[in-house]
C-alpha cells in the first residue's frame, strides 16, 4: 500500500504522547498524518492545506474541540469530515459535539481498528462525493434559481427542492429583499432556515455586488458571536446577483406573531428585553449594528429560546441607496430619519419601541401611512407609557422612556449596562421568560398595528425630501 493512499488526516490533541501514538497507528495503516497541539495550530494547518479528515479531542487548553469545529464549519469547509475522539462520553457531550458540526463522536478508549475503519469510510465518502461533483456540477446559485424555488413552493405549498446540499421544503416568510425557506440538512440531520437575498426581489433598482459581499462579511462576523440570543449562522453562499444564509431553525414563532395574539406582562417583557440587550451588547462590542430591531426579527422557541436575527442586512442595503433610508417605520430612530447617521443608541431606540409595543399592545408611534408614522417619530408623538400602563414598576417605565428618548445624547446607549440592570430586576422579582401558550393568547387577539410592517421598507426620496423636514 502506498504511504498516505488511504487519506490525509489531521490529528488535534494537546497530549503529546497520545498524539504521537495515534499518528504512528494511522501512518502504519496507510494514512498521511499531520498533527496539531491546539485549535489555532489546527486552523493554520487547515488553511495551508485542507485534510480529508479532522480528528480532534474536546478538552484542549487554548481552544476547545467544539469551538475548533464551529470555526471550521463557519469558514465554509463543510465537506471536511470532522470526528471527535474524547474521554467525555456523556450524552450531553456527544450532542454538543454533533451540534457543533461534527460528523461522528468517538469515546476514548477507542480501538485502533474502530478508528481506522471510521476514518477510511469518511475518506471514501468524501472522495466519492468529490468525484460525483466533478462529473456533474450543479447549476450555479443565482437570483433566477432562488426565484424558481420560491415559485415552485408557492404553487405546491410543500415540496422537496435542492439548494446545494440542503433540501428546501417550505416557505417560512417573505420580505422586501428575498424569502426565508425551511430546509433539511441531510448531512447533519437537522432543520435549518435559509434566508435569501436577491436582486429580483424588489431590490433590482438598488442592487450592487457590494450588497452581497457585505452581507457575506456580516454573516461571517455573526457566526463568530456564538451568543445564546443570536441566531446561529451555519453557512453563507453568494453569487453576483444573489446570496443565501443558512441559519439555525428556531421552532416556535416570532415576537411579531405573538404580539398579534396578546400583549405581554412585565414578568415576560423584562427577561425578554434582557436577552435582546445582551445580544446587542455582544454585537456592539465588535462594532456590528443591527439597524432593524423589531418584533419580526425576534424569534421565540418552544424550548424558551430567544434569538435575535437579521443582523446588518438593513445596513448593507442602506449603503447602496444614496439619499434613501431603509428600515421599519416606527422603529427607526429620529436622528436616522434626519440623515444624521446611525450608532448603537439607534438599536436601543428600536428596542424601546419593541418594549412599548409588548407592554401596551400597540406601537409607540402610530399613523395610517408611512409618512404619518415617520412624522410621529420625529415629533415624539407618543402617549406616555405610564398613562397606558399605570401599574408598571417605576424602574421599568424609566428604562423604556430612557430608550425612547428622542435626543441620542440623552438616550440609554449602553446595551451591556442595560442588560445588567434588566437582569437584576428579573432576579429581584423572580421573573423568568417562558413562551406563552399561543392557544391561550389567541383568545385576546389584538389588531395588527399600522406602524409595524412585516418587513423593513425603502423610505423613498419623496419621504426623505418632504416628510423628514420637521
Amino acid at each position: 500500500m502506498t504511504p498516505g493512499s488511504r487519506g490525509r488526516v489531521l490529528l488535534v490533541d494537546d497530549e503529546p504522547a497520545l498524539l504521537e501514538i495515534m499518528a504512528e497507528t494511522l501512518q502504519e495503516a496507510g494514512f498521511a498524518v499531520e498533527t496539531a497541539r491546539d485549535g489555532p495550530e489546527a486552523l493554520a494547518r487547515i488553511e495551508a492545506a485542507e485534510p480529508e479528515v479532522v480528528v480532534a479531542d474536546v478538552e484542549m487548553g487554548v481552544m476547545s474541540g467544539y469551538e475548533l469545529c464551529r470555526r471550521v464549519r463557519a469558514s465554509g469547509r463543510d465537506a471536511i469530515p470532522f470526528l471527535f475522539c474524547s474521554g467525555l462520553g456523556s450524552p450531553d457531550s456527544r450532542v454538543e459535539g454533533l451540534q457543533a458540526g461534527a460528523d461522528d463522536y468517538l469515546v476514548k478508549p477507542v480501538t485502533s481498528e474502530e478508528l481506522i475503519l471510521k476514518l477510511a469510510r469518511q475518506v471514501d465518502r468524501v472522495r466519492k462525493l468529490r468525484d460525483a461533483g466533478s462529473a456533474a456540477r450543479p447549476a450555479a446559485v443565482n437570483a433566477a434559481t432562488l426565484a424558481a424555488i420560491e415559485a415552485r413552493l408557492s404553487v405546491q405549498g410543500t415540496a422537496l427542492v435542492r439548494l446545494g446540499r440542503f433540501e428546501v421544503r417550505a416557505i417560512l416568510g417573505r420580505g422586501s429583499m428575498g424569502t426565508v425557506f425551511k430546509a433539511w440538512d441531510p448531512k447533519l440531520e437537522r432543520w435549518v432556515a435559509i434566508k435569501t437575498v436577491r436582486a429580483g426581489a424588489g431590490m433590482a433598482e438598488f442592487w450592487d455586488g457590494d450588497v452581497v459581499r457585505g452581507l457575506v462579511s456580516e454573516a461571517a462576523m455573526v457566526a463568530r458571536f456564538n451568543h445564546p440570543h443570536v441566531v446561529s449562522v451555519h453557512d453563507v453562499q453568494d453569487a453576483t446577483d444573489a446570496a443565501y444564509i443558512v441559519m439555525e431553525f428556531v421552532d416556535g414563532m416570532s415576537l411579531e406573531d405573538l404580539l398579534h395574539r396578546s400583549r405581554l406582562v412585565p414578568a415576560q417583557v423584562v427577561p425578554l428585553l434582557q436577552a435582546l440587550a445582551s445580544a446587542l451588547a455582544a454585537a456592539h462590542a465588535v462594532s456590528v449594528l443591527h439597524r432593524d430591531v423589531k418584533p419580526g426579527n425576534v424569534l421565540l422557541g418552544r424550548d424558551g429560546a430567544i434569538r435575535l436575527t437579521d443582523f446588518g442586512i438593513a445596513s448593507f442595503v442602506s449603503a447602496q441607496m444614496r439619499r434613501t433610508l431603509f428600515g421599519t417605520p416606527g422603529y427607526m430612530p429620529p436622528e436616522s430619519l434626519r440623515g444624521k447617521g446611525f450608532d448603537p443608541s439607534g438599536d436601543l431606540f428600536a428596542l424601546g419601541a419593541v418594549a412599548y409595543r409588548c407592554l401596551t399592545g400597540h406601537a409607540a408611534f402610530g399613523g395610517l401611512t408611512t409618512a404619518d408614522i415617520l412624522m410621529s417619530t420625529l415629533k415624539a408623538r407618543m402617549k406616555p407609557l405610564r398613562d397606558e400602563c399605570p401599574d408598571l414598576p417605576e424602574e421599568l417605565v424609566a428604562i423604556v422612556s430612557g430608550l425612547l428618548e428622542p435626543d441620542p445624547a440623552k438616550r440609554i446607549a449602553d446595551a451591556a449596562r442595560l442588560s445588567g440592570d434588566l437582569a437584576r430586576m428579573s432576579v429581584a422579582r423572580g421573573w423568568r421568560w417562558t413562551l406563552p401558550d399561543p392557544g391561550a393568547a389567541a383568545a385576546t387577539t389584538l389588531p395588527s398595528p399600522a406602524s409595524d410592517a412585516p418587513h423593513a421598507q425603502v423610505v423613498d426620496k419623496i419621504d426623505s425630501g418632504e416628510v423628514l423636514k420637521d
